[in-house]
């Protein structure tokens, strides 16, 4: 697995201290704001990078670094994270960092003092800073705690707002617009009604080229691009074999966590 180091610009392998266990702290918040999207987006990074090492039969331990947030404000992010599929950090230091992910302007601060490298350790770990995150069509809701709380109660599914940040490169800006998170909220239908569909019919093992591909892109500095493009190029071929498409779904969602096969066993009335 490879990500590119924040701080020198360049690509890196992920090499864990202890052989079989990856350790991975979160850097979020800054001092005196609540947590916002940007912060729940560097949670999603971790998570993605959590899911893809986990494939590749790595142990991964995550941990939450921010500055001294009222645990109320702690509690509602660690809420917004579970909404999107993702792991809850231990909210605590787990000793020396392998990797970093930063939050957008996560302040010096997000790093406690006791997470600091261990003697001998050769300076800091390599670190992912992930880009911020706005969504201007909605009111100013800054002040509100919770990160969710800046989009619509009418909007989409929290579900469609992890594919929606999926959709760009998590080093570039996210913009939430009204359209990109209704797109994305369509892709899932139509996703998960593809694979409600496929289940149906008998199982066939996933295309492994695909899925291979697929997965070398999650190790390639967490590209989710090649799962995307997979995943919509199967929802629009019926004369492929539905028993590999629904399987090569499941094992790519694996990583994704968009709950694709959802509606499988599920009928409209």
């Amino acid at each position: 697995m490879r990500i590119t180091d924040a701080r020198t610009g360049r690509g890196t392998e992920i090499r864990p201290r202890r052989a079989g266990l990856l350790r991975v702290r979160t850097l979020a918040g800054r001092p005196g704001r609540p947590f916002d999207l940007s912060d729940l987006r560097a949670l999603l990074v971790t998570d993605l990078l959590l899911r893809t090492a986990e494939i590749r039969h790595l142990q991964v331990t995550t941990s939450l670094g921010h500055p001294a947030s009222p645990p109320q404000q702690v509690k509602l992010l660690q809420r917004d994270a579970g909404l999107l599929g993702i792991h809850p950090p231990a909210d605590e230091d787990a000793g020396p960092a392998d990797l970093e992910v930063r939050a957008h302007r996560a302040g010096p601060a997000g790093r406690p003092a006791s997470a600091e490298q261990a003697p001998g350790a050769d300076g800091p770990p390599p670190c992912i800073e992930v880009g911020p995150v706005t969504a201007p069509y909605l009111p100013d809701k800054s002040g509100l705690p919770s990160p969710l709380a800046a989009l619509s109660p009418a909007g989409p599914e929290p579900l469609a707002v992890r594919l929606a940040l999926l959709g760009t490169p998590h080093r570039a800006p996210a913009d939430l617009t009204a359209e990109s998170l209704a797109e994305a909220q369509a892709t899932l239908h139509r996703w998960r009604r593809v694979v409600a569909e496929a289940a149906r019919t008998v199982s066939r093992p996933p295309f492994a080229d695909a899925v291979e591909l697929a997965f070398d892109g999650f190790a390639d500095d967490l590209d989710p691009a090649p799962a995307l493009r997979l995943l919509d190029e199967l929802s629009t071929r019926p004369e492929l074999p539905t028993g590999a498409v629904f399987e090569t779904f499941v094992r790519v969602d694996q990583v994704l966590a968009l709950e694709l096969s959802r509606d499988v066993g599920w009928s409209p009335r």
